[in-house]
């Protein structure tokens, strides 16, 4: 909802979202990249027979997911990193009231940070969360860390993110989004041999209108009925 003005929140009736419309497709992008990412793939290709020789490649069993975000996103990443045998942690804003099968529930992000192999921001952008990936949270940082973020470009200090990777306290970034959208032409992220940057598209799978159009008609079949609404916009929250 940040694309949005504060107006539409504070003066319609009732605005709802998409929640969770395309929260498959992501976790499996995420996926693809914390592969891409043990598995050494942009690395291991080869270039002819005289490339030939041995590698020591990595494994998701037993590896610690770390999910900054706990609503539709994280629960299908924790699907499948669970199938492939990760532990995951998690943190989200509501809290913890009730256990969720199979994830550790963390209380503050830099704790999740500092034992994660692969940290995952699935989270919206609010006033709280701008900036939420700071100098300091990288510093608590598991040395090796692989950060995925599928959510919003603003959620990271991106001065901060280069410089911890360029100092080896992160691995590996695989950014989906920035701020802005896109960066300046000869921005290092572009060229950085540690950072994976795909323009915005971990959200698209060939179903992907029908059930957004399949949410929107049911909403408004259900408003004209005078019944609940399905996700429902908390103004308080901004999302």
């Amino acid at each position: 909802m940040d694309f949005y003005p504060p107006w539409l929140l504070d003066g319609a009736p009732v605005v709802t979202c998409a929640r969770g419309v395309s929260a498959v497709a992501i976790a499996d992008y995420v996926m693809t990249a914390i592969l891409s990412v043990e598995k050494r793939w942009d690395t291991i290709r080869l270039a002819g027979p005289e490339d030939w020789r041995r590698e020591t490649l990595g494994s998701l069993s037993g590896k610690r997911l770390g999910l900054a975000g706990f609503g539709a996103i994280g629960r299908a990443v924790t699907e499948r990193a669970l199938a492939f045998g990760m532990t995951v942690g998690a943190v989200r804003r509501s809290g913890w009231a009730e256990p969720e099968p199979g994830v550790e529930p963390f209380g503050r992000l830099e704790d999740l940070a500092a034992v994660s192999d692969h940290l995952v921001l699935a989270l919206p952008l609010t006033a709280a969360t701008r900036g939420l990936v700071s100098a300091d949270l990288l510093a608590q940082a598991k040395p090796g860390l692989h950060l995925v973020n599928v959510a919003r470009g603003a959620l990271v200090d991106q001065d901060a993110l280069l410089a911890a990777i360029d100092s080896d306290r992160l691995a590996n970034a695989t950014l989906d989004v920035t701020d802005p959208e896109p960066l300046p032409a000869g921005h290092p992220f572009y060229s950085h041999p540690a950072i994976r940057l795909t323009p915005h598209v971990s959200w698209s799978a060939p179903d992907f209108d029908r059930r957004l159009a399949d949410r929107i008609l049911a909403n408004l079949d259900a408003y004209a009925r005078g019944e609940p609404l399905r996700d429902v916009v908390n103004a308080a929250t901004g999302y």
